[in-house]
């Protein structure tokens, strides 16, 4: 699989709009103790700062960090890298003023940033730093540092809740790639449309019993794995946009069968971003070997477990300074 092969998933999240890839449990930019640190991290850099956000995303870091400058009153030099085709300015609804002074830096791997030596001021990663190989990548987050720069970062952690929530969706995409209702549910698009045009002209209605049939089974099948798999949100979403997309099919049955396509897109998306997030996977050991590397060279380090809520462990901070 090539590289691009490998972002395209992301790409394609990142171009249907959403901020970060918490959406569906943080609404808005992040909040809690996320926000709380990144406060604290932005809170300390001085005026003119260069600032580099790995695995940015649609930016949510960047604009916490212009936020936080401009409260204090400094201005902050602002650059997004990733590896996926992203495009915030276009993706976010009123991106041109949202993201006025924000450079970033699509297609571009953690491994090969576009910086000189010594000239980032700070260095920062939400999920996104520990999807590049390791070694690699913190080889060039050495080479573009300034003598005294900052790294911060948030990674995923093997023990949090977003590993324990990974597990369960996987467990629903497998389901789901195995499950033949989404061909069952665009064979019987067009059986919807003739049926409503039978009934508006008075006629009997075409057999299509034999595909009711088959969706029916399938639609049942799912139905009885969202009650056996409760915590694969992905199960119930799946089941969710299915009818709203066969709503659709009486009156515009291409737009419900487009629908179904991209249904059946994005779960196949879904999956493989949820096989590169367990991969991407730290465990104590890991983190502290992180931290052991930087201090190598010269950083004093902190690392923790963030509990976004008390006792709801989300991954690990790690902040390294070196003065």
């Amino acid at each position: 699989m090539t590289r691009e092969d490998a972002a395209a998933p992301w790409s394609r999240l990142w171009k249907a709009g959403v901020l970060h890839s918490c959406a569906t449990g943080i609404q808005g930019n992040y909040d809690g103790a996320i926000r709380a640190f990144w406060e604290r991290q932005f809170d300390a850099l001085d005026d003119g700062a260069r600032v580099v956000d790995l695995g940015t995303g649609n930016g949510p870091l960047l604009l916490l960090a212009r936020e936080r400058a401009a409260a204090r009153g400094v201005g902050l030099e602002l650059h997004g890298v990733d590896l996926a085709d992203i495009d915030p300015v276009h993706a976010i609804v009123d991106g041109e003023r949202l993201y006025a002074g924000i450079r970033f830096h699509p297609r571009t791997s953690a491994c090969e940033l576009p910086f000189a030596d010594g000239e980032v001021d700070m260095l920062c990663s939400q999920f996104g730093f520990e999807y590049a190989p390791r070694e690699q990548a913190v080889a060039e987050l050495l080479r573009v540092a300034r003598p005294r720069a900052r790294i911060a970062l948030v990674v995923h952690s093997d023990d949090s809740i977003v590993a324990r929530v990974s597990v369960e969706q996987r467990k629903g995409c497998a389901f789901l790639r195995a499950s033949p209702v989404i061909e069952h549910a665009r064979a019987l698009v067009p059986v919807l449309y003739r049926a409503a045009q039978a009934r508006r002209a008075g006629t009997a209605p075409p057999d299509g019993e034999a595909r009711r049939l088959a969706f029916n089974q399938a639609a049942q099948a799912l139905l009885e794995a969202i009650d056996a798999m409760p915590g694969a949100q992905v199960l119930r979403n799946t089941a969710q946009q299915i009818r709203a997309a066969l709503e659709h099919a009486a009156r515009a049955p291409e737009q419900a069968d487009a629908l179904l396509a991209r249904l059946h897109e994005s779960l196949q998306d879904e999956d493989q971003r949820l096989g590169h997030l367990q991969d991407a996977l730290l465990g104590a050991g890991e983190l502290e070997a992180l931290a052991a590397r930087l201090r190598e060279h010269g950083y004093a380090t902190t690392h923790a477990a963030l509990e976004q809520r008390p006792g709801v462990k989300i991954g690990w901070s790690l902040e390294a300074v070196r003065g």
